[in-house]
């Protein structure tokens, strides 16, 4: 079997011959149907991430703005070995190009790792440089082995929830899923200049928090009324924990606006040779458990799913957008459930979608696939597809994209189907969220996320987590990951009563 799986690939010509050749097959054209009914897209396919969106945007927005997102950090990015700049995107380069992806890295695989973030040695270090990652227990790294690479997959469930795996009919647990998680410029120089150490960070969260429980707000309508409960530039002086808005005005300048804290999730696993022409394939970082170390590896890995999450101006919850791979559903994925003591032999359990993408959603991917055929009928892009978008938070059930889950990165039912208080009460209808001075009861990503807003990191399980800084890739964790996000929640356990 290890033969088969795409192990090392001699040089990036092999993958292009690989790739060239697959797409002269039969089975190349877009697996995505057409659909008859027409929307008002406004998808721009160009390298700019969109500053604005309309508090009253309809899903036809959403989901124009969530694809508009996804083109723009998919772009090339200027990231080079000698100027080391990150996050921005090359305006010279071109989707037209006749090629599948940048074999540069894209705009998002230059943000920041989430242990760059919160390294385990409490120091962080400028946003433009060659990544490191710096654990309290290092991994043991082997001849050879690039550990500067940007997707570094050290994390081997959902949130401690369930572990994943594809083609599990044919190879059981072999072929697992990975994730990791990135943050923006944005988000990474608010944490830099205002908590850069985990005790000044810890302190603004539990002051949030405070501040959320006594006053609804992240701070004092009293002490700061002139800032009208805000969460977009928040008062220097309350440090509370208040990541910058899409939109939103630099203090101290004219007219710049900010792009926004700005998150992105991936998910990934090992493929087959003929496979590859239908995946964005990467070098990454693995990692395999060799007595209680962690031991690097370089591997390939096509990415089957990805979130977009950012703090705009009328989305101060943030807006969530997320897309994967088409084929994910035809690729017997199965999981391991983690919160019911399972056994080391126990086999996955093979799911259904929780939830149906809408048809907006579904639409909204046929037309990208068609203007890609037109752009670039090689861009890799035209098999990856819109899940759906949250906009702000709501207590209606039945709302656009109340439950949004990604097949592949929330994929058991406390995650897909979440609508309560914390990990430990998915489906309590706890409140979970705050927006403009009122609690609500958000199903789905945003929900999950809310937890964390009020338990005072602003919507950020990156910011906050009791095991940051982060100490060990999840493959040689110590203590159970699932158990780490209960204990992280108990600080808001009371939040869920409020009506």
């Amino acid at each position: 079997m290890k033969k088969a799986l795409v192990i090392v690939f001699a040089a990036i010509a092999a993958v292009a011959v690989l790739i060239v050749s697959f797409r002269n097959a039969p089975s190349g054209a877009a697996p995505v149907p057409e659909k008859k009914a027409q929307y008002p897209f406004q998808i721009t396919f160009n390298p700019d991430v969109p500053k604005n969106l309309a508090e009253d945007a309809d899903s036809v927005a959403l989901v124009s703005f969530a694809w508009n997102e996804f083109f723009a950090l998919n772009w090339k990015s200027t990231y080079n070995t000698v100027t080391k700049e990150r996050g921005y995107p090359d305006k010279k380069w071109s989707l037209s190009e006749n090629v599948p992806y940048p074999q540069e890295p894209v705009v998002w695989e230059t943000y920041a790792h989430r242990v760059e973030l919160r390294p385990s040695n409490d120091t962080m270090l400028a946003f433009d440089k060659i990544p490191k990652y710096v654990y309290l227990t290092p991994p043991v790294v082997g001849a050879g082995v690039d550990v500067t690479l940007f997707n570094n997959l050290d994390e081997n469930n959902e949130i401690g929830s369930c572990n994943l795996y594809a083609k599990i009919t044919q190879y059981g647990k072999q072929l697992q899923v990975l994730y990791q998680a990135k943050v923006n410029r944005d988000e990474y120089m608010y944490l830099y200049n205002h908590y850069p150490d985990s005790n000044k960070l810890k302190k603004a969260v539990g002051i949030t928090a405070a501040n959320i429980n006594q006053f609804s707000a992240y701070y004092s309508p009293v002490l700061y009324p002139s800032y009208n409960g805000t969460t977009c530039n928040c008062p220097p002086q309350a440090n509370v924990v208040c990541l910058p808005c899409g939109g939103a005005k630099i203090p101290g300048t004219m007219r710049a606006t900010y792009v926004g804290a700005l998150e992105v999730k991936t998910a990934w696993r090992e493929i087959f040779p003929e496979e590859a022409a239908r995946y964005f394939v990467r070098k990454v970082i693995t990692y395999e458990k060799s007595g209680n170390n962690a031991v690097a590896r370089n591997k390939y890995y096509g990415l089957i799913g990805i979130h977009i999450i950012r703090k705009m101006l009328h989305f101060p919850s943030f807006v969530f957008a997320t897309f994967e791979h088409v084929d994910v559903e035809k690729s017997n994925m199965g999981f391991v459930r983690l919160d019911t003591l399972p056994t080391p032999d126990q086999l996955p359990q093979r799911y259904k979608r929780a939830h149906p993408i809408t048809a907006v959603a579904d639409s909204s991917t046929a037309y990208v696939h068609r203007e890609l055929k037109k752009i670039n009928p090689n861009s890799i892009w035209k098999y990856y597809r819109l899940v759906g978008v949250q906009g702000n938070p709501t207590n209606d059930t039945k709302s656009f994209n109340y439950y949004l889950a990604n097949y592949v990165i929330e994929s058991d039912p406390p995650l897909a189907n979440f609508r309560g208080s914390s990990i430990n009460n998915p489906y309590d209808s706890g409140v979970n969220s705050l927006y403009k001075g009122k609690f609500y009861t958000m199903g789905g990503c945003q929900g999950c996320h809310g937890v964390t807003q009020l338990r005072g990191s602003d919507c950020s399980f990156v910011m906050g987590l009791v095991d940051e800084p982060h100490t060990t890739p999840d493959i040689s964790r110590t203590t159970d990951k699932l158990e780490l996000y209960k204990q992280a929640f108990l600080s808001i356990s009371g939040m869920g009563n409020r009506k």
